[in-house]
């Protein structure tokens, strides 16, 4: 009997050691599964904001539909479009914007909503009728009017004295210039002003002309020539011609439409700035290859 009291008390003594071990060992295991689940939890909601914010982002800021088309951005929980209190979750173009926009202008500004309650986003939404065209892709003159009339270059004027003058001098018009404006009267065409420099009999004339989308004002005091007329000393071009595309056109309204480019002037090397211009019939005589640094 002696002999086994110690033995059991070392037993239990072991055994009390033991289950306090274990204890530890169970709250380190159940502490370390709650921060898992803690770094888990907020993975997903970071994932989950990211992925809102990305579908928002891929709503483009303007949107053009035809009459009778919809604006569908997708089934995403939680995002649903409004214009103004009114719910669109899918907006009709030909009926929902047209009724609650200018009717002339057929725009309207449509709400992003997430849950029904922030506004992420505003798209503008603009309504174009259907239009039918037909397809020509025929070739076609193009005459082209300037606005106004442009510089291309400058000489000498021989007046009646037979003395040689140059009026334009020290005026700092330059090639390249675009004439609106002489004493305050529009200068359309070439013949518009020959015509306002004849009847100036030789008084200073006041000229406004354009550079660089700027308005500049100069003096030129024209020259009597041989002939009897009145000289500036400058040549000057108010149309430019050239074949174009035509690409399509719409029967309905007569509208058509053609491939082009900016056009520069052969003299000056400069854009010219177009106002208007006519179609003309053309018939294609021969073709000349473009090579490098020289237009075919």
């Amino acid at each position: 009997m002696r002999s086994f009291l110690p033995q059991y008390f070392y037993a239990l003594k072991i055994k009390t050691q033991k289950n306090k071990k274990s204890k530890k060992g169970n709250n380190k295991f159940e502490g370390g599964k709650m921060k898992r689940t803690r770094r888990i939890f907020i993975i997903a909601f970071l994932l989950c904001i990211y992925t809102y914010c990305c579908k928002v982002d891929s709503i483009p800021n303007n949107i053009i539909l035809y009459g009778g088309e919809q604006l569908n951005i997708g089934n995403f929980a939680g995002i649903s479009l409004k214009i103004g209190d009114k719910d669109c979750d899918t907006v009709l173009a030909s009926s929902e914007i047209s009724s609650l926009s200018d009717s002339k202008n057929k725009e309207a500004t449509v709400d992003v909503k997430l849950f029904d309650t922030f506004n992420v986003k505003e798209v503008s939404v603009s309504i174009i009728d259907k239009t039918t065209v037909v397809p020509v892709g025929q070739v076609s003159g193009l005459k082209l009017y300037t606005n106004g009339v442009l510089v291309v270059g400058m000489s000498e004027i021989k007046g009646i004295d037979n003395q040689k003058y140059k009026p334009y001098e020290n005026s700092g018009i330059e090639e390249g210039d675009r004439i609106t404006k002489i004493n305050n009267e529009e200068v359309t065409d070439t013949n518009t002003l020959i015509n306002i420099v004849n009847k100036s009999k030789g008084k200073n004339l006041e000229i406004e002309y354009v550079r660089n989308n700027e308005i500049k004002n100069c003096n030129i005091t024209p020259i009597k020539y041989g002939d009897g007329s009145y000289k500036l000393g400058l040549w000057v071009r108010d149309s430019a011609a050239g074949i174009g595309t035509l690409t399509f056109y719409e029967p309905s309204t007569g509208n058509f439409a053609a491939l082009g480019h900016g056009i520069t002037d052969t003299d000056t090397g400069k854009l010219v700035e177009i106002q208007n211009g006519e179609f003309l019939t053309t018939k294609i005589l021969s073709i000349i290859k473009g090579i490098k640094r020289k237009s075919g």
